[in-house]
């Protein structure tokens, strides 16, 4: 009788992890944290495939912003991204400063994104080279099989041709910190390359 009353008592406590979200934590130091940035990026960087890289046409045509402008772009696997553009410092011209709101955005079909960030987006290079950064500032919750954060405020550099890449591998410039509930993460000019498959990775629990 009273195994019985152990094995209940571990399907309830089993069932209440469940119940509370017990994901996995990032994994990955540092690649990690920028493979999920990345990641969390790429909405807001391309402006979407229903935009057809709206964002980028304005910054490339360097055309002024003096109107109101607020754009939901779809997330790969269900979501959004609302970015509204701040105009709180007047008109904007080649760099442009946008609200991020994340409300479910999974572009891995497994885990979602949800919060807040401030983006600083401009382009930089040659008509055959161009180059994307970002300055994001905020945090942003991971909720699926990963149950993190990632809480920056850096720079991401990234080539254009990168925002829309599906598969292989792309490199990214970081200049900032992100933080993550297992470590403070900083990048100073780092380049990292980043496996754009796969998901994001979980801490194997190893120390």
């Amino acid at each position: 009788m009273s195994r019985i009353i152990r094995l209940s008592l571990l399907a309830v406590a089993t069932t209440a992890l469940v119940a509370c979200g017990g994901g996995a934590k990032l994994g990955g130091g540092k690649e990690g944290a920028a493979k999920a940035l990345f990641e969390a990026s790429q909405p807001a960087g391309k402006g979407g495939n229903s935009n057809g890289q709206s964002l980028l046409r304005a910054l490339a045509s360097g055309a002024d912003t003096t109107g109101n402008i607020e754009v939901s772009v779809d997330c790969a696997q269900g979501g959004s991204v609302k970015l509204k553009l701040d105009l709180t410092s007047g008109t904007q011209s080649g760099s442009f400063k946008y609200a991020l709101e994340y409300k479910g955005c999974n572009e891995d079909g497994v885990n979602e994104f949800n919060g807040t960030m401030t983006m600083e987006l401009s382009l930089a290079g040659t008509a055959t080279s161009l180059e994307l950064a970002m300055r994001l500032k905020g945090k942003i919750e991971i909720s699926g099989d990963i149950d993190d954060f990632i809480d920056a405020d850096v720079t991401e550099t990234v080539s254009v041709a990168a925002t829309s890449a599906t598969s292989g591998s792309v490199t990214v410039k970081l200049n900032g910190t992100i933080k993550t509930s297992e470590g403070s993460y900083v990048y100073t000019n780092e380049s990292v390359t980043i496996n754009v498959e796969g998901g994001i990775p979980q801490d194997d629990g190893k120390s």
